[in-house]
């Protein structure tokens, strides 16, 4: 069985045992950035061809996909997504003609939170969401037992949440005041330059924010280091992060949400100060707050799992 989980700057593609639901083998490659509208299925058929020459007994029994959005879930294609310069591209069809084997394209946390569905943080519950904080930010969503999927496939589409009616800070998509466009990793040094003019003080991070960019590593390197001005932004950070969890706490009602993508990976002390910050926003209780066990390979994890027992909803769409 083959798993893949396609990102806007890495793609890991994975083969998985059918039966044990073990991972046998991967590769992370760069995602393409350029070419045509099935580059980057060619791309997945040649790492999966070199794959399975190392097991010679192998077969392709399905393929399950977990990609960035937004998605034509009926035709199993990515479109005009804001976080990759191929900004449109085919999935199933070239994959299915190719292998000839059931095929099933998702959103990347729609994967994720079936993974977690299926045997992590939501194993026995009914009501679950996953989170990514990573270039982009994004859901995955499970209400009382039913994988949401909505009329394109984009019914998690959370970093879309406005959670500043009156920001003049544009989104990757073109919108203002979006959760993703202000606390994204892609995005995060917008929201620097915007904090910028609001602190006074003496800060290395604050000097070099007026000359340069402030990548989201560079950001929680100075964190780390105690850079007053980094602190401030940080604070900032959660505060927007628990505004955008505390709309998906609202509208969702989920028992569990498991949190992940690099920046939450590699700064788990921000996911308790966005726990302490929600508080102040959620009308419903406040659920269990963790980190996926599955690491960077939740989508793969997820996508295995999607083409080894695809779900009903997911079914009638891509029979």
């Amino acid at each position: 069985m083959v798993a893949v989980d396609i990102g806007a700057t890495k793609t890991r593609v994975a083969l998985f045992n059918s039966a044990s639901m073990e991972l046998v083998s991967k590769v992370v490659l760069n995602t393409p950035q350029e070419g045509g509208e099935d580059v980057v299925a060619g791309t997945i058929i040649e790492v999966v061809n070199d794959l399975v020459k190392e097991f010679s007994e192998w077969e392709v029994s399905a393929v399950g996909v977990g990609t960035i959005g937004p998605l034509d879930i009926r035709e199993g294609r990515v479109i005009n997504s804001p976080n990759i310069k191929l900004r449109s591209f085919e999935l199933r069809r070239p994959l299915r003609e190719y292998f000839r084997v059931p095929t099933y394209v998702v959103n990347d946390c729609v994967a994720a939170v079936y993974a977690e569905y299926m045997s992590g943080a939501g194993l026995g519950k009914k009501n679950v969401v996953y989170v990514t904080l990573s270039s982009g930010i994004g859901a995955g969503v499970i209400v009382d037992g039913h994988l949401l999927l909505g009329k394109d496939g984009n019914a998690h589409e959370v970093g879309h949440i406005v959670v500043s009616y009156d920001s003049d800070v544009k989104c990757g998509c073109g919108g203002t005041g979006h959760w993703e466009g202000l606390a994204s990793g892609n995005n995060l040094w917008k929201l620097v330059k915007k904090l910028r003019s609001r602190w006074s003080g003496v800060s290395e991070l604050h000097k070099i924010s007026g000359v340069e960019e402030v990548p989201a590593v560079k950001l929680f390197e100075y964190w780390e280091r105690g850079d007053e001005f980094a602190s401030y932004v940080i604070n900032e950070l959660a505060r927007i992060n628990a505004a955008g969890v505390a709309s998906i706490i609202n509208v969702y009602d989920p028992e569990v949400i498991s949190f992940g993508g690099s920046i939450i990976l590699n700064n788990p002390k921000l996911l308790n100060m966005i726990y302490d910050f929600v508080k102040d926003y959620v009308i419903n209780r406040v659920p269990e707050f963790t980190i996926t066990r599955f690491g960077d390979d939740v989508v793969v994890y997820g996508a295995a799992y999607i083409a080894s027992k695809p779900p009903k909803e997911l079914l009638e769409i891509q029979a």
